[in-house]
Formats: structure tokens, sequence, C-alpha cells
């Protein structure tokens, strides 16, 4: 193996004005790249604001490089990855990356797969060799049980997708739109027959032709030092060898001879859906740039025509989505409604066609161009506020585009488009051009689709058809040849020096004249403020007679102002930057907001518009009650929903609000009045139930001055604080199964009441869950999904609120191994007191120690605590301080006092979503308690 050094390095050095920094209101991202000999890109941003550094490695291979009869291939072999390597024992990545207090992923898509960590700084070298031990150190591992181990799992990941409500629109997409072999003609999560043929010998052709460090890039960004870095990237991955880099595609658009039309009949849409897709071109043509803001115009606010007609006038749905999509070899335009139950989607494409020539009509207004493009910005910011987002850019954009800063420069091309590009993109590729239109309509009604359509045809597959393709259990592993390598790779690196330490940002905290209380923390590195204000007022305040006020109150207050129309008040928003909303959940309502920094000013005009001038128009009014009813409708067919109604309802009763989901029911809704609203209003809405809570570059008295007109309008009374009494009656531990036909899996929860996150015994109940069911490190994931292939995933949590309190466990498995899953839930749960061993809880301590030490990198994570210490009631402002405290002390007798106390299986109730007919009498004879059976309609009820 030759051997390289730094100084036989190709360096390529490019630095903009400033590193991740600002300059007046602009943001720059800095870099320094390199070549490693063996052809591997290198990217370094350095970023010594918070003690976190993360890693990402770009791979230029996705589902366009799989052959046919082996689709899927690119995202199962990504999950392979994370399987074992030469030096990384089985299923090492998952329990490493959790230990280091890291947080780790990887994702595939068309035409990439990407390998990502975030860590604390000091782990960057144990990362390097880790990630550089599956680069190059990985073929000789794969097992034949090891393979097909994975099979059955991305197998459940697929029926995850598709077990739900239009879960097979993208595959007909795909099938239809791309003609037969194009590479965009199936999905990139393949098909179940595809994945169940996959042999060892292609993973090593996968691996040997894609995985070759010339069709990669590796960034790095966070608080390292560079030169210590590069020695590093040096150590572990110049020696892996070169191979050959694939030549690239070509970009490959398609076109429309005719309009194509097909129909399916889903059997789990309880509405018609139809979409709409043109053929455009691929990802950095420049037509892309006005196909952006062609969608943008045409379908993503209320101002649009897409909205106006089918929302607003004809009241054919309660929203429309319209999306460019372009990858690396094609690209396409799409439009997607999901309709009322029994709306005929030919009178949708009316309406399309109606919007398209209001469009024409009307043209365009520049004050709109102007500020979508604004709302670019911020997205751009947006995506650069961590080294996550950072390291993922400059590796992606590199890969993609050549450039490791062209998100930057992106820019630029979005402010240069004109008017006259966008109409001449819609006349190229949408007006009066052939498309391919899908109707998904309910079972039995093919009548509602668009008429010509035709039968789609599709294979998928059926519950008697399932099985395992691997043995249940641990793999055995086989012996193998380690490859050789310049050092020993099985001496794992130790933590390097620069250990950091738990560091809470420092907050200022206020009252304002009008009693409200405000706290604030100072983020300086991008041009972005984050803002909330918070009222103890969401659905505890309803009447469990009508749940939903609340949520309603608050959307009503998105509708317009009573100086502005819903349109303008977008338009306002849009115009400044910047993202306002309100919404309601079970114990709060909240305004949240983000804007560019420059306009912080105008927009703390808008939210005082918001909160103290609502516009209580009743045409906004129906729209918000059938956006709700619609959403209640869809929820309704969603198995993870379903569980958690039934759930509710059992632990805290039918007559308690805390049952109820806060968007309310349909016999709710449909009772619900606009004086509902405003009697709601007037109680509830009060600074002095108010806290705000502010992340940005502004002083102090800065955002107070901001904050004078609001503190001096909106003026404080007595708000009522309802009392919620939980009945000291438990639920009865037993199954209750919900017959849901045909599903393809079936959806466990398992739980009961738990703590009020002002217990003492709320922060020891997360640590001892952590092993048990908190992320990919746990039992729960490591038996059901790692050791027997039975899920894609299964966790456990406690819901800590001040009312709403509960633990969850929960996965949705494989239907025809519900009994076998029921039955290792319950044994994992029972046992677990006596299975937590002192290495459970060093493991844990370590981790979660660790994961502090870096948990305040972004402005979201920094507005998140500020929300804690306002939500829950007698929350510290140290809190976090405080967990420490207690992470460090529990002893192992403690923690499994904890579980005596809180985890008992035997106290829980356990709900099954799944299809009754296959799997009903197998759960009775699982011995985890007697069943009940029910039907979705008495679920709804």
């Amino acid at each position: 193996m030759k051997r390289y050094s730094l100084l036989a390095l190709t360096v390529l050095v490019m630095i903009l004005i400033s590193g991740c920094s600002r300059k007046g209101s602009d943001a720059s991202l800095s870099y320094e790249k390199f070549t490693l000999a063996n052809g591997l890109d290198v990217i370094l941003h350095h970023d010594d604001s918070d003690p976190v550094v993360s890693v990402a490695i770009q791979f230029h291979v996705g589902s366009n490089r799989e052959k046919p009869g082996k689709t899927g291939f690119a995202h199962f072999f990504e999950h392979m990855l994370f399987q074992r390597s030469e030096n990384l024992p089985r299923n090492a990545f998952f329990q490493k990356i959790d230990a280091l207090g890291g947080n780790f992923n990887g994702g595939t898509w068309s035409d990439g797969t990407i390998y990502f960590e975030t860590v604390p700084r000091d782990a960057l070298e144990k990362v390097l060799w880790m990630e550089s031990d599956r680069m190059g150190f990985f073929i000789n591992t794969v097992t034949q049980g090891g393979l097909e181990r994975e099979i059955d799992i991305v197998s459940n990941e697929k029926r995850q997708g598709e077990n739900r409500p239009y879960g097979m629109t993208n595959s007909l997409i795909a099938k239809n739109v791309y003609p037969e072999r194009h590479p965009y003609s199936w999905t990139v999560i393949g098909e179940i027959p595809d994945l169940r043929s996959a042999t060892i010998e292609d993973v090593r052709e996968f691996y040997r032709t894609y995985y070759v460090p010339g069709n990669a890039t590796l960034a790095i960004a966070g608080d390292f030092d560079p030169a210590q870095a590069k020695e590093l990237v040096v150590k572990y991955f110049d020696e892996i060898e070169a191979g050959v880099k694939p030549e690239p595609l070509k970009p490959q658009n398609v076109t429309f001879d005719t309009t194509k039309l097909i129909v399916y009949e889903d059997a789990f849409a309880s509405a018609p859906a139809i979409t709409v897709t043109y053929p455009t071109v691929e990802m950095y043509h420049p037509d892309g740039y006005a196909l952006d803001f062609l969608t943008m115009l045409l379908a993503s606010d209320k101002k649009s025509p897409l909205y106006k007609i089918l929302v607003e006038d004809k009241k054919l749905t309660s929203d429309v989505n319209m999306y460019n999509g372009q990858s690396e070899l094609a690209g396409n335009i799409t439009i997607r409604v999901v309709t009322f139950p029994d709306v005929k989607l030919d009178d949708v494409y009316t309406a399309i066609e109606e919007a398209y020539a209001r469009f024409e009509h009307d043209g365009i207004d520049n004050r709109d161009l102007e500020r979508y493009k604004t709302m670019m910005e911020t997205q751009t910011y947006n995506r650069l506020v961590s080294t996550l987002g950072k390291a993922q850019a400059l590796a992606q954009d590199n890969v993609f585009a050549g450039d490791p800063d062209n998100s930057m420069k992106e820019l630029a091309r979005y402010r240069a488009v004109t008017e006259e590009d966008i109409m001449r993109v819609y006349n190229k590729y949408v007006k009066g051009q052939n498309y391919f239109g899908l109707s998904i309509v309910p079972a039995g009604k093919a009548g509602l689709a668009l008429s010509g359509s035709t039968p789609a045809v599709i294979e998928k597959e059926q519950i008697g058809e399932q099985e395992l393709k691997s043995e249940a259990g641990v793999v055995i592993d086989d012996p193998y040849e380690k490859t050789p390598s310049r050092f020993d790779r099985s001496i794992e690196p130790s933590l390097m020096s620069n250990a950091p330490e738990l560091n809470v940002p420092e907050i200022w905290i206020d009252t304002l004249s009008n009693g409200m209380t405000l706290k604030g923390i100072v983020y300086n590195e991008l041009p972005l403020v984050n803002f909330y204000i918070q009222l103890n007022s969401g659905m505890l305040h309803d009447s469990p007679q009508k749940p939903g006020v609340a949520s309603m109150t608050a959307q009503m207050l998105n509708e317009g102002t009573e100086f502005k129309t819903p349109e303008e008040l977008e338009e306002a928003k849009g115009q400044l930057g910047a993202n306002i909303s309100v919404w309601a959940e079970t114990e709060t309502m909240t305004l949240r907001g983000q804007c560019l920094e420059k306009n912080f000013s105008e927009v703390m005009e808008l939210v005082e518009e918001i909160l103290l001038h609502p516009r209580w128009d009743e045409k906004s009014f129906d729209i918000v009650k059938e956006r709700n009813l619609d959403n209640i409708r869809q929820r309704e067919t969603q198995p993870s929903y379903i569980a958690s109604s039934v759930f509710y309802r059992l632990l805290f009763g039918k007559d308690n609000i805390l049952s109820y989901s806060a968007v309310g029911t349909e016999e709710s809704i449909n009772a619900i009045t606009m004086d509902d609203l405003k009697a709601f209003y007037s109680a509830n809405f009060s600074p002095s139930i108010a806290r705000m809570g502010f992340v940005g570059g502004l002083k102090q008295k800065d955002v107070e001055k901001n904050l004078a007109s609001l503190a001096g309008n909106w003026e404080a009374k007595p708000v009522a604080i309802p009392t919620i009494n939980i009945s000291p009656e438990k639920p009865e531990a037993k199954i209750y199964f919900v017959d849901y036909p045909g599903s393809s899996q079936s959806y466990i929860l398992i739980g009961n009441r738990a703590m009020p996150n002002s217990s003492p015994e709320a922060y020891p109940a997360d640590i001892i869950n952590d092993k048990l069911g908190a992320s990919s490190s746990s039992l729960l994931f490591e038996i059901l999904r790692l050791q027997r292939g039975y899920t894609y995933g299964a966790y456990s949590y406690f819901n800590h609120n001040n009312y709403s309190n509960y633990f969850m466990a929960s996965s949705s498995v494989q239907s025809t191994v519900t009994k076998e899953s029921l039955e290792i839930f319950r044994d994992i749960l029972t046992g677990y007191k006596d299975s937590y061993t002192p290495e459970f809880l060093e493991t844990t301590r370590t981790s979660l120690l660790r994961a502090m030490n870096g948990s305040f990198e972004t402005p979201g994570s920094q507005i998140n605590m500020l929300r804690v210490t306002d939500i829950y009631n007698n929350m510290p402002m140290n809190y976090v301080k405080q967990r420490e405290a207690t992470l460090k002390v529990m002893t192992i007798e403690q923690a499994k006092e904890h579980i005596a106390r809180n985890i008992v299986f035997d106290n829980m109730v356990t709900v099954i979503v799944g299809d009754a007919k296959t799997q009903l009498e197998n759960v009775k004879k699982a011995n985890a308690g007697s069943v009940l059976l029910f039907d979705r309609k008495q679920v709804a009820q």
C-alpha cells in the first residue's frame, strides 16, 4: 500500500469574506479545501462558537446508479454500512456515537448518499477513525446473515411508508413520469422482491464501484484545530485505495408526447387526491431558479391563484402544494391536492386551469417576487445555523455543483430572476403542456378520478406473502481477512485533549410594563433572530364537550388582522423575510417567529397587530373549520394516530380534556362558532399569563425598545387557570386491538400515566429510559430491529408536561410477527429492572453528560431552552445544571428504584392497530393480557 504525506496533497485554499461570520447584515462561509492523492476531496470549516464538530461524507451515488431488477440497492447499501467494519464490531457504530454524546445518521436519495455525525469536539479523531474504517475497511466483513437481516429491516421501512393513505404516490409517479429503465423510474427505497434478491456479490460490486475516495467529499465543520484535522484526515483516509472514479451521468430530461392519466384505488384513503406532474430540467439549469419562483407564485400562500380558487372560491380542498423538484439528471413540477371527501377530480383540474388563467391575466406583482427573494435568503441562512448544516452543505455543494460554497452563490442567481424569466418558464414547461395526472381515490370510488384515467398497474405485497429473510436472533459473524494498514486500526483512538465543558448560554431577564416576562440570549453568528410569545391558554381551557376551540382561535390569528386581509398579512411577512405563526397545543398557545435581524422592529409591529387586532373574518373561519375537519379525517387513517387516540382516552378518561387532541374532533369542530373563538380570546389572552423569549444579535435594551408599543397597548387582565382533575382510577392493563383491515404492519403502543415535569422523578425517569428506548443504541431498537429485523425502529419515552404526562413505548412491526413483537415488548419491560446493570447507567451518564456540552449550538436549541423554563411550573432557570448534578450522582440502586416505580408492564395498557383477520388470534396467544377488539369507527366515536 503506497503511503502519502501531507506534503503530497493537492491543496486548494479558498477563503470567503469570513468564516461563517457576519459583516453588517450579510453572512458568509469560509472553508479550506484540499484533495488527497487517492482523490478524496476534503473541506474544513472552522467555527469555534460551540464545542462541537460535525463530519459529513457525501458519496456521489444514489438510486440513479442502480440496475433494473436491483432497485433500492443504494439505500440498502447505506444501511449495510452501519452494521460493522473490520475494526468496528457489529452495531458498534450505533453504540459508540451514542456513548460519545453525539448524533448520527445517513441518507440516500436519487442522486447521492450521505453519512454524518455531530459530536463533542474531543471526539473528532474517533469519528474519523470510524468513518475511514467503513470507507476503506468494510467489504470483507459482509456476511450472509448480516445481509439478510438488513433486507428485513429495509423491507419494513418500505412497508411503513406504504402502510398509510397515499403511500403509493411516489412509486406511481416514478413509474409513469419516467420511461422504463430511466434512472428515476423507480423509487429510492425500491421493491421488496428486488431487495430480497440482493447477494453478497451485489454488495461487493456496489462498494468497489461507487464507494471509492474519488467519488466522495469529506467535510468537517466546527471547533477543531485545522492543522491537526489535516493530519488526522491524512492518517485515516489517504491510505485507502483510490479505485476508479465512476463516469458522471448526463442529464436525461423527459418530455411527454401526450398526457397520461392513471387512477389508483387506495384502501387507506378517506378522500381523493390528485397529482399533476410536468417534466422540466435538471438541477443547476438556468431555468430552475425561475421555476422555483413560479411554483411559489402559483401556490405557496393565500395570495396565490391556486389557493384562491381551489381553497377559497371553489372550496375543493383545505390546501394546495406545488413544488419544483430538480434532481441531477432530470426535474419536474408537481401539484398535489388532497381534496375533501367525494370531490370529483375533474372539478379540481378545471380549477387548476382557472388558476393558470388568472395568473396569466393578473401577471406578476414585483413585490411578491421580491418577498420570495427575501424568504430565499432566510432559508439559506437557516441551512447554516448548525455545524452539521454547514458540513452537509459544503459536502453536497462540492459533489453536485463542484463548488463548496455554492449555497451562498445561489442567492445571487435567485436575486437575478426577473418577471420575464418566470413567464418564459411558465409558457415553456406548464402552459398547454402534456402532463401526468395521478388520481388516488378511496377503494370503490374510481368514478371520482380524472376522466379517461386507466387503472394503475402496481404490485403490492400482501400480508400472506410476508416472510423474514433472516433467522431470528443475533447475527453470527463469519471470520474475514483483514485489509493491510500502515498502523493498527483495531486500537480505538483516545479522546482528544480539548474536552468541552457544559456552558449554558447566559440568559438576561426582565419584565415589561404590562407584566409579561422577557428572557433573552445573545446570538451573533448569523443575521437571524428567533422569538416566541407563549401563553398558558392551550387546550386545557377548552371544554371536553367542545375540544378544538383553542386551536381554532390560534389558527384564526394567522388569517389576517383587523387592518390586513390574510393575503396582505402574508405579503407583509414575506417582504420582511419573516416566519410568524400561532398554534395551540395541549397546555400552551404559542406565537413563534423568525426574521432577519435588520427587520425585527417592523416584524414586532406585525406581531402586535396579530395579537391585539384579530380579523374574525367569516370567510376565513369557514376555511379554518374545513381545514381542521380535513386534518382530522386524514389523521384518523393513520395507525399511529388511531393508537394514540385510544391510549389517551384510556389513560385520562373520555370526559377529561386530556383525552383529546388539541385539534378537536369532527363533532366538536362542526359545533364550534365564531362566538366561541371570540369568547376564548377575550377570556384567555393577556400578558399576565404570557412569557416571551428572544435569541439574536440585538442587545437587551434594543429588544425592549422594539417591544415598547406591544407592552403599552396590550393591557393585563386576570385569567382563570382551569383545574384539571385526573381520576385516581387507572385503566385496566389490557390489550386493545383496533382492526385496520389489510394493514401490512401492526402499530404497537404500550404505556401508562407518568409524572409531571415538576416532579423530582421526572429527569431520573428520562435517565433510566435512555437504555430502554431513547435511541438506536437502546434495547428496544437493538432487539426488535437489529436482532430480529421485525421493524424499522422501536422507541420509548416519558412525556412530561404539567398535566398530560405518560410513558409510551411503540413500534410499527411487520404484520406477521405482531405476536412475537408484543412478547418482546412484554419481556423487555418486565425484565428491565433486573437486566439494568451498572454498565448501562455509566453508558447513559457518559452519553448524556457529553451531549449536554454541545446542546446549545443552534438558536433553535437556545430558544427551546427558554421555552422549557416558561412552559413548566416551577422549572428553575438553572434546570440544565440541576440535571447535570442529578446525572452525576445517580446510583445503580436509585436507578433500579425508579424503574420499579415507573416501568411496570403489568400496570400498562397496550394498543395494537393492525389486521385483525390475520393477527388477532395470534395476539390472544401472547400471554400479554386479555384482548378487546374495536373497529376504527368505534375509535373515532
